[in-house]
């Protein structure tokens, strides 16, 4: 029985290839598992084989059906092909689409060669070269302001968008200072001016050795 190998590589990327072997009375659907086993997908999307020429132009569309009740549908379903039904050319091509809603991933797909079979279970992977691509993309969640808690407890945010660290008391301290009446420096002087001279001093009264009062008072004695 005659088994095919082919080269499966990603039309964006040729340097990420896979070899792949597979029986000619195999179905195209076996055919789908095998490349989502060897790129590593999820395999729940749906997924077309077109039979294709030197141009890679699509042409006869091959489609998974996830449920194989396909009475009355039109169409040519992978799990009921087989691989020889379309083996045309000695390098025959196709062009495998998978998730044409989401990803729109396509491979392009060429046989190499005919090979006798062997004694392994088909279908295989023979080859890989590269690593395929991440099947879904991520995107940048939102950045949310992180709340960290202090020493003594208390929330307190940080703000990433001025890259500055907001301390939960230093807003009350700031509305309290605008709050405060500044008193002018005219009315300080002319205050300070009318008290006494002992009164309007800075200077902090001398303190009174307890000993030299105790004998001053026994001298008077």
């Amino acid at each position: 029985m005659a088994v095919y190998r082919f080269k499966v590589c990603f039309e964006d990327d040729e340097n990420i290839s896979r070899e792949i072997e597979i029986r000619s009375t195999q179905t195209f659907e076996d055919f789908h598992n095998i490349i989502q086993d060897a790129i590593g997908f999820d395999n729940v999307h749906p997924t077309s084989f077109y039979v294709s020429g030197d141009t890679w132009r699509k042409s006869k569309e091959i489609t998974l059906i996830q449920k194989k009740h396909t009475a009355g549908l039109k169409g040519t379903w992978m799990h009921e092909t087989k691989i020889a039904a379309y083996m045309e050319d000695p390098h025959q091509r196709f062009v495998y689409e998978f998730d044409p809603d989401g990803g729109n991933w396509i491979l392009l797909v060429e046989l190499m060669k005919i090979i006798p079979e062997a004694s392994v279970q088909y279908p295989r992977i023979n080859k890989s070269t590269g690593t395929s691509p991440q099947q879904y993309k991520l995107t940048a969640a939102e950045i949310i302001p992180v709340e960290e808690e202090d020493e003594e407890g208390t929330v307190a945010v940080v703000d990433d968008s001025q890259d500055a660290y907001i301390h939960p008391e230093a807003g009350q301290q700031y509305e309290a200072a605008e709050d405060e009446e500044t008193i002018p420096a005219s009315l300080v002087k002319e205050v300070a001016m009318e008290l006494p001279a002992e009164e309007a001093t800075d200077e902090e009264p001398e303190e009174v050795d307890e000993e030299d009062e105790s004998a001053e008072q026994e001298d008077f004695a």
